[in-house]
């Protein structure tokens, strides 16, 4: 039997590592009341230790790209999933509020060690081909990681403990750390530059093809959770089928095997505008079927086209960064998480009905965004 190439290897440790790392960006919503009953908490105060997360990981997204340029890809994702293990370790030992909010804290800031350098990672390491099937199959597993996350921390709590949800991932993410240092080859070093960090975010967000690509961003994570979050507050039908309207999103994650064969027949805009149609159409088409088999069926869609949308905008944004490209693509992280924390408080403002009106409507200007990115490429092919 053929030995697997290093690219095999490679891509099946960082698939996982991103179902992992990401998994724990979920693990406490189903378990907020369990987890307050048994530390004597507030509900609120678990929910907060989540906020803490989310606003740790993402200034951490924002951090570990750029030192990347200087450490090296290599120590920044080996290391991280080493103080990955030891923090999430440290918030199955929580024993109060202040202990949770601090644990939680310092993973969030370890976890981020993890996505924009993965991204950059395979821009230095492998050529355009392996490139776009591995950005693929990363971004997969983060879709997986919405479902797996919450799935793997509901049945953990209720065969063992709450606590036993972190020991599982802190040993995951030792062996994911021990797996990393003897698998992953260090990249070459990248140029880098002297200009202070926020000059250099500032002149990506100026670009108006990045800023565009950015503004789409923002909607991805923002419309899935949204979406989740208005078909769990408007179905009145059985749990079960509720797990599996959730569940058969991962049908429509798999499409994103195909965005690489898609790019290459279609180029990178018509990929994104087809996935954004998709995507609008199917919140469109849920104004008026509110079956629980249309439920099932636009679900699907709706994931299909975030899975085809999100490597394609990751492509983008990789071509057009260049030589900052491990900060372009910390930007974006930032701003996919920034839209995530957001789409809760404003799904709950808003009726299922103008949930599905506000994303279909999202989706629809973003395909006007690629068009003018589109038109700024020929005028540049032309002028070249």
């Amino acid at each position: 039997m053929k030995p697997m190439s290093f690219f095999q290897k490679a891509s099946i440790l960082l698939t996982l590592c991103a179902i992992m790392v990401a998994s724990n960006i979920y693990t406490l919503i189903p378990i907020y009341s369990v987890l307050a009953d048994d530390l004597l908490i507030a509900e609120s105060h678990v929910v907060l230790a989540g906020g803490l997360f989310t606003f740790f990981y993402a200034c951490g997204l924002l951090s570990f790209g750029p030192v990347s340029d200087f450490t090296g890809r290599k120590k920044i994702l080996v290391f991280g999933l080493l103080a990955s293990a030891l923090t999430t370790l440290a918030v199955g030992f929580s024993a109060g509020s202040l202990s949770l909010w601090i644990a939680r804290s310092l993973q969030g800031v370890t976890l981020a060690t993890f996505a924009s350098v993965a991204f950059a990672y395979s821009y230095d390491i492998f050529n355009y081909r392996h490139r776009t099937i591995l950005v693929v199959l990363i971004n997969t597993g983060f879709l997986i990681a919405g479902i797996f996350g919450q799935v793997a921390s509901a049945f953990l709590t209720d065969v063992f403990s709450w606590n036993s949800v972190f020991f599982f991932f802190s040993a995951l993410y030792f062996i994911l750390f021990a797996s990393a240092l003897f698998l992953l080859k260090e990249s070459p070093p990248p140029a880098t530059e002297s200009k202070p960090l926020w000059r250099i975010f500032f002149q990506l967000l100026k670009e108006p093809v990045l800023m565009k690509c950015y503004s789409i961003t923002f909607s991805l994570l923002f419309a899935i959770i949204a979406f989740y979050d208005a078909i769990g507050r408007f179905f009145d039908g059985p749990s079960s089928d509720l797990l599996m309207i959730r569940l058969v999103g991962l049908i429509g994650a798999s499409l994103s095997l195909f965005t690489g064969k898609l790019i290459d027949r279609w180029g990178e805009l018509r990929t994104l505008m087809f996935g954004l149609a998709i995507g609008s159409t199917s919140a469109f088409m849920l104004l008026f079927f509110h079956s629980t088999g249309a439920l099932i069926i636009f679900s699907i869609f709706f994931v299909s086209s975030i899975s085809l949308v999100i490597p394609t905008v990751i492509t983008l944004i990789g071509f057009y960064g260049s030589s900052q490209r491990a900060k372009a693509l910390s930007l974006y992280s930032f701003i996919l998480l920034t839209g995530a924390s957001l789409a809760p408080p404003i799904a709950a403002l808003l009726p299922f009905s103008g949930v599905m009106i506000l994303l279909s409507s999202l989706f629809f200007f973003n395909i006007g965004l690629c068009i003018l990115i589109q038109k700024k490429a020929l005028q540049s092919a032309n002028a070249g």
